[in-house]
């Protein structure tokens, strides 16, 4: 059975890797992202980053961006950076 394979990288350093049980959805996944690149962010950052995308001192620091193709690629971060990837899952967001 395919896993969730969570990658974060400083640049193009891969700095640590680890699979992840593929029980956890889109969704769940991409939270975790998040908190990982939160991790990178001041306080300030993770402040706008939570704001409405309409908000004057909203950040985009903190989107799940989801690359399109036959497996599921999912990104956060600038530099550090976090992937999540899966070779192919059927209907889960």
């Amino acid at each position: 059975m395919s896993a969730w394979l969570i990658q974060g990288y400083d640049g193009l350093e891969l700095m640590f890797q680890r699979r992840f049980s593929p029980v956890f959805s889109e969704r769940e996944i991409a939270a975790l992202l998040q908190r990982l690149a939160a991790r990178d962010l001041s306080v300030a950052e993770v402040f706008n980053a939570s704001l409405r995308r309409s908000m004057k001192e909203y950040s985009p620091f903190l989107e799940v961006k989801r690359e399109s193709g036959p497996r599921v690629v999912l990104s956060c971060g600038e530099n550090r950076h976090y992937t999540a990837s899966m070779p192919h899952r059927c209907g889960t967001k």
